[in-house]
């Protein structure tokens, strides 16, 4: 059956980049685009009209933790340490209430809170979604279980999601004093790793094809180089993607430098994991400074031939007192980004705008981050990044994740810019429907797969039980 979306204004991708045409017209079949241009002279089964509406590519939100977000939010904010600098070193966070929220947080509550993030990136209009579990400290080797379940929601409600629980040597806490403590597993890692890889195998391709698994070590400072090593060996065999959380913290940058006498992207590329099927999560210290400028002349080479994705998370890091001050700078270079959301809220239009208002604002240049760039990281972007031409696209032979924004309200008229109204005015509240492989998920701005008011009522009994834990 062919569905024919007309009367919009479409970001149509010419394979090149993202245009404008307006007024457009998408029609799809099934699962698969089958036209975009002005004018549609075949036969269609269905009429949607985007009167009034933007029609855009389905975002990918590169980065995100669904499982325990909820339970931080409300802790994690206006806390921190100060170094002598003034800049926020986000030890206590990171290192100390972060790990303390997941510990109190029961495999009910995970899936209570997965429920609702999902509902909102749904309701935002991000149609991909990267969810990377947590680390296995939380009973051992059991929360795969938890993993398995949390995919099985996201496949319920609708969405494309790749997923991959996190594996690493070591983890990490906050003593008493301040400072920072490394523990090893007894097996380092070498029990969870097989389990990751056997989630993997069973999950991959499920729903549709809609659910893709990947492999996700663990912090970069808690992976060991064996563990790396073999993650890329895993990667090449059973053809998946990798994402490691890189570049968060001087902390991290400075334990690289000590224990392997490398800095983070020598240590990326010694241990083989730089490629185009790598996202760097994070990636904001990945120099001493965390300027992109600052790297090495070889390192720039190597994350820029490599094809490796950077994939920023502008929001969450600004509100902990730090910026990502590289977009541009990695642009001149070459380097591929994307955007994620990492925590709370699920809305990438926020992420877009804090990518190109805080751009601009460090680099001192209205014309850093364009609009436009910044939403080909949030769509081309992060579609690359995990090796799928077909998606963040509006172009025949892609997959039918598709978007539509209001315009027809005081807040949007006139848009003379589509690209700029999407970045630095639009939020997820602007979207009006919301289809993944042909199918509507959300429409008149309301999740259509899920009973949101009861999901909304598991999250909140279960946040009684984990803040009863805590100890702050």
């Amino acid at each position: 059956m062919a569905i024919e979306i007309r009367n919009g204004t479409v970001i149509a991708w010419n394979g090149t980049r993202h245009e404008v045409i307006d007024p457009g017209v998408v029609v799809f079949e099934g699962s698969k685009i089958i036209f975009v241009g002005s004018a549609y002279d075949g036969n269609s089964d269905e009429i949607i009209d985007a009167s009034g509406r933007l029609v855009i590519p389905g975002l990918i939100n590169s980065h995100l933790h669904v499982t325990d977000t909820p339970y931080t939010q409300g802790y994690l904010e206006d806390i921190g340490d100060r170094d002598p600098a003034g800049s926020a070193t986000n030890l206590v966070s990171l290192y100390k209430v972060l790990p303390e929220v997941r510990h109190a947080t029961d495999p009910e509550a995970q899936v209570a809170a997965a429920e609702c993030a999902f509902a909102e990136l749904a309701r935002t209009g991000s149609t991909t979604v990267v969810e990377l579990g947590y680390d296995g400290e939380i009973g051992g080797d059991g929360d795969i279980a938890i993993t398995e379940q949390v995919a099985d929601v996201a496949g319920r409600i609708g969405l494309r999601c790749y997923s991959g629980p996190r594996y690493r040597t070591r983890h990490y806490g906050q003593n008493s004093d301040g400072t920072i403590f490394y523990k090893d597993y007894p097996d380092r890692g070498r029990r969870r790793f097989e389990a990751c890889i056997e989630f993997c195998e069973q999950w991959n391709g499920r729903f549709g094809d809609r659910l893709r698994t990947m492999l996700a070590p663990g912090q970069i400072d808690t992976c060991d180089a064996e563990l790396l090593r073999d993650t890329r060996r895993t990667a090449d065999e059973l053809h998946l993607p990798i994402q490691l959380h890189a570049g968060q913290s001087k902390n991290e940058f400075q334990r690289i430098g000590a224990t392997e006498n490398r800095t983070t992207v020598e240590y990326l590329e010694g241990c083989g994991l730089l490629g185009p099927d790598f996202i760097i999560g994070h990636g904001q210290i990945i120099s001493g400074d965390g300027d992109a400028s600052s790297m090495a002349a070889h390192e720039i080479v190597a994350l820029r031939d490599s094809q490796t994705t950077i994939c920023h998370l502008p929001w969450v890091k600004a509100r902990r007192g730090n910026v990502i001050n590289s977009i541009q700078k990695y642009k001149d270079l070459g380097i591929r980004q994307c955007l994620g959301t990492d925590t709370f809220p699920f809305d990438l239009f926020n992420d877009m705008r804090m990518a190109a208002v805080v751009c601009k604002i460090v680099e001192k240049a209205a014309d850093a981050a364009p609009s436009e760039d910044v939403f080909a990281m949030a769509t081309t972007g992060g579609a690359d990044a995990l090796g799928r031409p077909d998606l963040g696209r509006l172009a025949p032979g892609c997959r039918a994740d598709i978007v539509m924004v209001r315009i027809d309200t005081p807040k949007a008229a006139p848009v003379y810019d589509p690209f700029k109204f999407l970045v630095l005015s639009a939020t997820g509240e602007d979207i009006d429907r919301v289809i993944v492989d042909g199918h509507t998920i959300v429409q008149t701005g309301e999740v259509q797969t899920l009973d949101v008011p009861a999901a909304v009522r598991r999250l909140n009994d279960a946040s009684k039980r984990v803040w009863a834990r805590l100890d702050l």
